[in-house]
């Protein structure tokens, strides 16, 4: 399992990547977490599930630095 530390306006958003051969990342957030993937297609960012519904993250620059520092599956 590979992991992330991101800061992003003063928030600490944390990333797992538990299989590398999966395009599934979970991001823990102190209100919860949310689950993304990355369409191969078009390379948009989507929440596929969530803990708290109230949890607004900026998916685009995490997706960003998910994309510089873990691996990602085409």
């Amino acid at each position: 399992m590979k992991t992330l530390e991101i800061n992003i306006d003063k928030e600490v958003y944390s990333v797992e990547h538990a299989v590398t051969t999966i395009n599934l990342y979970k991001i823990k957030h102190p209100k919860g977490y949310i689950e993304v993937t990355r369409n191969r297609y078009n390379g948009k960012w989507k929440i596929l599930s969530q803990s708290d519904s109230s949890i607004d993250v900026p998916l685009e620059p995490i997706g960003k630095a998910i994309e510089e520092h873990l691996d990602i599956i085409n």
